[in-house]
């Protein structure tokens, strides 16, 4: 029986796909149940994918035509894949304190145990199924639509929660959930890439390999950052009572439509603490951290900054740390500091977070302004 099996190139990166996505799905599943992270949603989501590809093993190696029990395996998960993802998305993101969308699963469980139905039926029977115009168009046409609508939702969260990270750290890398956009994005290009291809153009691709490769690279890619991805705890909208500097009634008194002079009033004072204390300099200073030492609510201190400088709050603070790395390229020769050096002690974790944030202030490289002194 193994001879009658069709193995090419395709059915052993489908197998190579199958069993790294089990294997990691799982590991993410048990890590989740670790109270520092929230990956069991991210596992379950890698390893229904992983499962997804034992549908076209089956096809493609042409097992079902030799174990005919193992024909349409319950394993199309279009409706629920998108779905699991949010669901991540959002338990590690600023909004985890918020209701966590659910429900949004409902409808992909329901098209999974309708699958399992099914694939207990009789041979004959299934096949009918598969062949019938509303499995095709309930079990595909509609989940890839009903995924694409979660995935855009899903895209403008992460734009919500890089513009909340933006006004809330002053270090951001690891906070922007940049890999789990450029992801979705990838995700819903090649969800719609294959469905133009099936629907459209069935014959223009003869060779489906190019699909077995996109797979892979989607396991593997959720694998790593779901394995180093860390929760982005919300600052502002956990505030404590008592923890502002101002009476544990600040969260009622703020409003968010102060009057210019307040706002005005409000900047004043951040310019002037943050030169006083060069609390800056702190690599890991928060919003919260300037709001108590001025004794203003977050988000009156973040209205203030957005409205007056036309900033947000990591673009601030990234301005007053290269405004200081200017005063000390100036003494370079004296201090006898690397460019690193100089990055690390104005408040940047990192070389590249140095070298980036001054060209987007200076419009060159540290290097390049001490050369040309300019």
């Amino acid at each position: 029986m193994i001879d009658n099996l069709n193995i090419n190139f395709q059915v052993l990166l489908d197998a190579i796909g199958l069993v790294q996505g089990v294997s990691i799905g799982i590991l993410l599943m048990v890590m989740g149940l670790r109270k520092f992270r929230n990956t069991f949603f991210l596992g379950l989501f890698l390893l229904l994918y992983a499962l997804e590809l034992a549908t076209w093993i089956s096809v493609n190696s042409k097992i079902s035509d030799i174990y005919p029990d193992l024909f349409l395996l319950p394993f199309n998960f279009s409706w629920i894949l998108f779905p699991l993802f949010y669901i991540y998305t959002q338990q590690v993101s600023v909004f985890s304190n918020k209701k966590i969308k659910y429900w949004l699963l409902f409808p992909g469980i329901i098209t999974v145990l309708a699958q399992i139905v099914i694939f207990w039926l009789p041979f004959e029977t299934k096949g009918e199924i598969r062949d019938s115009l509303w499995h095709t168009v309930i079990f595909w046409v509609l989940g890839n639509y009903y995924s694409w609508i979660v995935g855009i939702w899903n895209l403008r969260l992460l734009y919500k929660h890089r513009v909340e990270v933006l006004n809330t750290y002053s270090y951001i890398s690891f906070k922007e959930l940049i890999w789990a956009r450029y992801f979705l994005i990838y995700l819903l290009i090649t969800s719609v890439f294959g469905h133009i291809i099936a629907y459209g153009f069935p014959t223009i691709v003869e060779d489906n390999t190019i699909f077995s490769v996109m797979d892979l690279i989607a396991i593997y890619w959720v694998s790593y950052f779901g394995i180093t991805q860390r929760n982005v705890r919300s600052l502002i909208t956990n505030i404590q009572p008592g923890k502002n500097s101002e009476d544990s009634s600040a969260e009622k008194k703020y409003t968010p439509d102060l009057i210019p002079e307040r706002l005005e009033e409000v900047m004043l004072a951040i310019a002037r603490y943050m030169n006083d204390s060069e609390i800056y300099m702190n690599p890991d200073m928060t919003i919260m951290d300037l709001a108590d030492g001025i004794g203003e609510h977050p988000k009156r201190v973040s209205e203030a900054i957005n409205t007056i400088e036309k900033l947000n709050f990591n673009s601030f603070i990234n301005q007053y740390r290269i405004e200081k790395a200017l005063v000390l390229l100036d003494k370079g020769d004296k201090l006898n500091w690397s460019m690193e050096g100089i990055g690390i002690e104005v408040g940047f974790k990192s070389k590249s977070a140095f070298y980036s944030a001054f060209k987007k202030f200076t419009g060159s490289t540290p290097t390049q302004f001490k050369n040309t002194g300019t």
